[in-house]
């Protein structure tokens, strides 16, 4: 998921430094042409902007600020637009750059931030125009005020839509990138990107939290005698069993073949496994059906706790891992939270 959001960013990057090109060529071009017309202020800034253009090339490539440097980039142009605009001896075809400023701002800055650009200055450039342009023509004012407002509508409604349909459309893609695709239960990269979240929650109002590893017990044989249809439907029945136990508060993944991984936020180990044990109840109630035989599923479980077994996730599944195995040898269908060197001594 983290690669995918950072994939976004070069694709960004990769849209800004095309256009940081396109600007210091522009600006060299522009700059000689209102040179000979006598603009030397706009020609001035035009220079001066296309050279800052090209030193941004670079700077883009690697930091990690991003949106401020966008933001650096995008103000001055559509300021210099703006300016461009106002002068004397403009022609009204600048007018046709302030169409661009909605579909570079959505682009370039988002849908939030895009938006508040290109409103603030694609209305100052409707009123600059009509402050440098109109004539005493009534109707062909009225005409001309009804062309740019309303084109200027457009494309700010055609960015818009397209900026969140495109964000609709990445969140969707994380989603699926995130999710278990036979159960819908979260899947591993997903777990790892909870537990970041939920530690740190942990951490921050000193709470406790657990990890539990739950493996289906004799999985193997059920896929075996009953075929991976009936495999599958166990490990979705599971998976359903498993989350209406689990509190919105806590995160809930598949992350193997018949493993599933639970984190509990404000949980002690003790808690867990009396958590767990109520589900291993409701397995025991609940077995599946292949035709009119009755298969029980039921599994085995390990529990870890935050603080107490370790900081980080990998070691906190470790530990959960090498007691899920315990409970595995001591006979299946049952929670250990504790080591066998810990259980010997109590």
């Amino acid at each position: 998921m983290i690669a995918s959001l950072e994939q976004s960013q070069q694709h960004r990057r990769d849209v800004l430094r095309l256009l940081l090109w396109i600007t210091f060529i522009g600006g060299c071009l522009f700059s000689v042409v209102n040179t000979i017309r006598g603009l030397w202020w706009l020609a001035g800034l035009e220079i001066v902007y296309g050279l800052f253009s090209l030193a941004l090339i670079r700077i883009i490539r690697t930091t990690t600020y991003i949106q401020i440097w966008t933001l650096a980039y995008l103000i001055p142009f559509f300021s210099i637009m703006m300016y461009a605009l106002y002068i004397p001896n403009t022609s009204s075809s600048t007018f046709v750059w302030v169409l661009t400023i909605p579909v570079l701002s959505y682009l370039l800055l988002g849908r939030k931030v895009g938006f508040w650009s290109s409103l603030v200055f694609v209305v100052a450039g409707i009123v600059i125009y009509h402050f440098r342009f109109m004539t005493g023509n009534f109707p062909l004012n009225v005409a001309t005020t009804l062309n740019i407002t309303l084109s200027s509508i457009a494309m700010m409604s055609f960015a818009h839509i397209y900026e969140r349909n495109r964000e609709m459309n990445e969140e969707r893609l994380l989603e699926l990138a995130g999710t278990d695709r036979l159960t819908g239960l979260a899947n591993r990269m997903k777990l790892v990107e909870s537990f970041a979240r939920l530690s740190a929650l942990a951490s921050r109002n000193q709470v406790p939290l657990a990890v539990a590893l739950v493996d289906l017990d004799f999985f193997k044989m059920i896929n075996d005698k009953y075929g991976h249809g009936v495999g599958d439907e166990a490990l979705c029945h599971s998976a359903e069993l498993l989350r209406s136990k689990t509190r919105t508060t806590d995160m809930l993944a598949r992350v193997g073949g018949e493993e599933f991984a639970l984190i509990m936020l404000s949980a002690t180990r003790s808690d867990a496994v009396g958590h767990l044990e109520e589900i291993r109840k409701l397995f025991h109630k609940s077995p599946i059906w292949v035709g009119s035989q009755k298969v029980p599923v039921t599994f085995s479980a390990g529990v870890a706790e935050l603080n107490a077994d370790g900081v980080d996730l990998d070691t906190l599944l470790s530990k959960a891992d090498g007691r899920l195995y315990q409970a595995k040898r001591s006979g299946r269908d049952r929670v250990i939270s504790v080591d066998d060197v810990q259980a010997a001594v109590e």
